[in-house]
């Protein structure tokens, strides 16, 4: 069967586009999965990270052009949500390609994302960060070898998290949105929803799932549920 909708996956910071390699078992074939490679990891490790939101950004954008012969939906975890939005206003500015649904997880609007709080020269701080965060992915980092490899990606992921921010709200994309956050994370809150609002000119649904910032591996299966039961509302629609 044909896919009747593609929808696009952005992992976090420092994570890999196998971040949703579980999610096309979970969701029925006529929803495509693709998942974003950033530049630095995996089978792209030879490349150098971006240096900036909006050079990644441009390049995703740039790759996805050719997948849009179908509908598109993008979905972002934490730094990903911002990297999704991004690509969402490139498609539209640059390419006329517009009303893309997003789902959004576990981050702040553009103009109300917080400057994470990190020395990212400082291996230990990172290090430290991400078991912070609750990241799934820790265990890789106590092997030396293995933490060479990656640091380099987690590093250049945080430094734009570090710098990425819209000092206003940016115009509002003609789209529909979900916004998931996890009851315990820390770095969202109730009144993130309303700054989606501000950049999203549709309707914005919250979800509250239980859990901290990683919540989307932790239930990962209710997650997924949600999200194609809103695409299979759309495609109906």
């Amino acid at each position: 069967m044909d896919a009747k909708t593609r929808l696009v996956c952005f992992p976090p910071a420092g994570s890999a586009a196998s971040f949703f390699r579980s999610w096309p078992d979970l969701i029925p074939a006529e929803i495509e999965v693709v998942a974003v490679q950033y530049p630095g990891r995996q089978e792209r490790l030879g490349e150098e990270c971006a240096g900036s939101m909006g050079e990644l950004a441009d390049a995703v954008t740039a790759a996805l052009v050719p997948l849009a012969d179908r509908p598109l939906a993008l979905f972002g975890h934490s730094m990903g949500a911002s990297v999704a939005f991004e690509v969402a206003a490139r498609l539209r500015s640059t390419y006329g390609i517009d009303g893309i649904p997003l789902f959004l997880a576990a981050r702040a609007a553009p103009h109300r994302v917080r400057p994470l709080d990190v020395d990212c020269d400082d291996d230990q701080a990172l290090m430290r960060k991400l078991d912070e965060l609750g990241s799934p992915d820790t265990h890789v980092l106590d092997d030396p070898e293995l933490r060479e490899l990656t640091l380099p990606a987690i590093r250049g992921d945080f430094k734009i998290c570090r710098t990425y921010r819209h000092p206003e709200a940016p115009a509002p994309l003609d789209t529909t949105a979900v916004f998931y956050r996890g009851s315990a994370d820390p770095g969202t809150n109730a009144d993130d929803v309303n700054g989606w609002s501000d950049v999203i000119r549709g309707h914005v649904r919250e979800a509250v799932l239980p859990g901290g910032h990683f919540f989307v591996v932790h239930h990962e299966r209710l997650l997924v549920q949600d999200v194609t039961r809103h695409l299979y509302g759309l495609l109906a629609g």
